[in-house]
């Protein structure tokens, strides 16, 4: 196991179990308190793809800090870490997207009558994600030692 002589902020357990499950857990709560409609009218929800995708990214990032420090994998350049990273989170908006047509759409079928809007709020919630994802890269550093 390689030792680390200064631990990022994501190597955290905390951070990568509890970031992304408290931006979940938010936003499910205000669903109920303001209604889906008002929450994107506000672009509240635009907010929360970017706040997840920099949850995810950290997240991410922190797994794979452990798994290079107990010698699982090997990463040797900061490139390769973070296509990993932006990979990852690619699978994860993508996959939360599919989750949202599936379970929520359905739950408020005025929404989905007019199915140009669910392809545009799907199409924007997938690029506000990749671009809080983005933005996460510019604090994280590769894991090698």
């Amino acid at each position: 196991m390689k030792s680390f002589s200064k631990k990022p902020f994501y190597s955290s357990k905390t951070i990568i179990i509890l970031f992304p499950l408290l931006v979940f857990l938010l936003n499910i709560a205000l669903i109920p308190l303001f209604g889906f409609r008002a929450l994107d009218e506000f672009r509240v929800d635009k907010i929360f793809h970017v706040v997840g995708g920099v949850a995810i990214s950290v997240s991410v990032a922190g797994v794979l800090w452990h798994l290079v420090g107990r010698g699982i994998i090997e990463l040797h350049n900061v490139n390769v870490f973070r296509v990993l990273v932006f990979g990852c989170l690619c699978f994860v908006v993508i996959s939360w997207e599919i989750v949202e047509y599936i379970f929520i759409f359905p739950l408020y079928p005025e929404y989905i009558a007019s199915s140009s809007s669910v392809y545009s709020d799907t199409v924007t919630d997938m690029i506000w994600g990749l671009v809080g994802g983005l933005f996460a890269m510019l604090f994280i550093r590769r894991p090698v030692g």
